[in-house]
């Protein structure tokens, strides 16, 4: 299973190399460089908090399935070979990529140790009225956060104050921040292109908006400013984190200068990122939005009423506008239909909530209600996602890691006043370390004091005799009834010792 660090970094980078693309395709020849800063840094930010964000309560309205919970709190268990052990490659990916960061995160500390000794070896000095750090290297005149570095005499006198202020739009627009920003997503992201591409883009765009200002200022005319520029790219570059003077993509930045300012009808083109925005964000709905709204069928045995989740639009019209009229302000939780085993008797099962309490409502095929009923049925969360009955009696006893009951205040704590008859957590081993579930979990210990019920060591009863775990895996599935947790105090009152850890009770038919 990938680990869920690596499935947000593959969405995070997929979503920023798409922002590239249009920002290369259609953004980056406009002369709107300010924009295009704000473009790129926005682009960096939003591709990180994208993965975070879960839409699908505004792309679609919430049908959640009613837990509809088996008699005496039982739960179906169905036999199944445990699956064989195989490599976990997730880990072994996230080793790897850890990895990359720590050497990433090391590059960078020892570029900054050289930047420092570079200030260290530089002293104070003063031209045109512009304080600065004087170098004693033949190195390109760079900036770092608000502080300049030259070494004078490489200038002549005609081209130092356009050097100056060109490093003081560096200074005074903080530039130094953008290309921090950019090189610590390019460690977190060194696997993926875009932080790279993100990384230049970002320089390079720091190096228009210098031009355009210098340029703008008039202090020296565009032709001999380029020169110099062709000059000052023959000498060693400065510092890897700094912001530098000439730039490894002198011809585009000479090509910008030279080129005519865009008109403010091109300003159109940054529209285009709100449909591709929209668009990512569609994809970041966690998948249990589309899970709410698949129906699926639960089986009962001979002679039981067959309960199957079905959609809102098999509500009869007549049922719905009922709700409608009887229950102003209601939320609609869920549908089923009700039969007899032989496919008699067809009725429809309307989960509802009046504030956060649900209520039951069963009607005819014509749309004539048949009894409104409180909910007095404990809740079922599997992975902190609320499950019906028909997903909870599919559910494989191998997979399950631990499971938790919560009743009374400690229910309510967590979940409200929905709660009725208390609420049964379970954990999958699957899931169990999930970011998400994780979280859902502390949540709920934090009501009450953690009683899961282990079942490597919880006491296990097969009509009555102790068995083992081993022993119950191999029960067949079509001899079983039901199967009870006993999971709080009364476990130790009636089983002494041996039921502190919990008891699971196995009924055959």
């Amino acid at each position: 299973m990938i680990p869920d660090v690596l499935i947000y970094l593959l969405k995070a980078n997929a979503a920023l190399l798409l922002l590239l693309g249009l920002y290369y395709a259609l953004l980056r020849r406009l002369t709107f460089h300010q924009l295009n800063r704000v473009y790129l840094l926005g682009a960096g930010v939003f591709s990180l908090l994208y993965p975070l964000i879960d839409v699908s309560a505004l792309l679609v309205r919430p049908v959640q399935l009613g837990a509809v919970v088996l008699p005496e709190w039982a739960m179906r268990v169905v036999s199944a070979p445990a699956a064989p052990t195989a490599p976990d490659y997730g880990l072994w990916l996230l080793g790897v990529y850890w990895a990359g960061v720590g050497f990433m995160l090391l590059r960078l500390l020892l570029q900054g140790a050289s930047l420092a000794g570079v200030h260290r070896a530089s002293r104070p000095a003063m031209a045109a009225g512009v304080p600065f750090r004087q170098v004693a290297a033949e190195v390109n005149p760079f900036s770092f956060w608000q502080t300049i570095y030259l070494n004078p005499e490489q200038h002549g006198a005609a081209e130092l104050p356009a050097i100056l202020l060109h490093e003081q739009v560096h200074v005074h627009q903080w530039h130094t921040l953008d290309v921090l920003l950019a090189h610590l997503q390019r460690i977190m992201g060194w696997f993926s292109p875009g932080t790279w591409l993100l990384l230049r883009a970002v320089q390079e765009n720091l190096e228009f908006i210098t031009d355009e200002e210098v340029l703008r200022a008039g202090r020296l005319d565009a032709r001999q400013y380029q020169y110099s520029l062709v000059r000052l790219s023959t000498l060693a570059p400065g510092p890897a984190l700094v912001t530098p003077f000439s730039f490894i993509t002198l011809k585009n930045r000479i090509r910008m200068m030279n080129s005519h300012a865009s008109s403010r009808k091109q300003t159109a083109r940054y529209l285009l990122i709100l449909p591709l925005a929209l668009g990512l964000l569609s994809f970041s709905a966690p998948e249990a939005a589309s899970a709410m709204l698949t129906p699926k069928a639960a089986v009962a045995p001979a002679g039981e009423e067959v309960e199957k989740a079905t959609t809102i639009s098999a509500l009869p019209p007549a049922a719905l506008a009922h709700i409608v009229k009887e229950y102003p302000g209601y939320r609609l939780i869920g549908v089923s239909e009700l039969r007899a085993a032989d496919g008699s008797n067809l009725r429809y099962k309307a989960e509802i909530a009046i504030g956060r309490r649900p209520k039951q409502v069963v009607f005819t095929e014509k749309g004539e209600p048949v009894a409104a009923v409180a909910a007095a049925e404990p809740l079922f969360y599997v992975d902190g996602q609320l499950m019906p009955k028909s997903e909870v009696d599919k559910l494989d006893p191998n997979s399950i890691e631990s499971m938790k009951v919560l009743k009374g205040e400690d229910a309510r704590k967590v979940f409200g006043d929905q709660v009725v008859d208390g609420v049964v957590v379970i954990t999958t081993k699957a899931n169990v370390n999930s970011s998400a579930v994780r979280a859902f979990n502390r949540k709920v210990e934090a009501a009450a004091p953690p009683k899961k019920t282990d079942m490597s060591k919880a006491l296990i009863l097969l009509n009555g005799k102790e068995i083992t775990e081993a022993e119950m895996k191999q029960i067949p599935s079509s001899t079983i009834k039901e199967v009870r947790i006993v999971n709080d105090a009364d476990a130790e009152k009636q089983y002494g010792a041996k039921g502190k850890n919990g008891v699971i009770i196995v009924t055959t038919k």
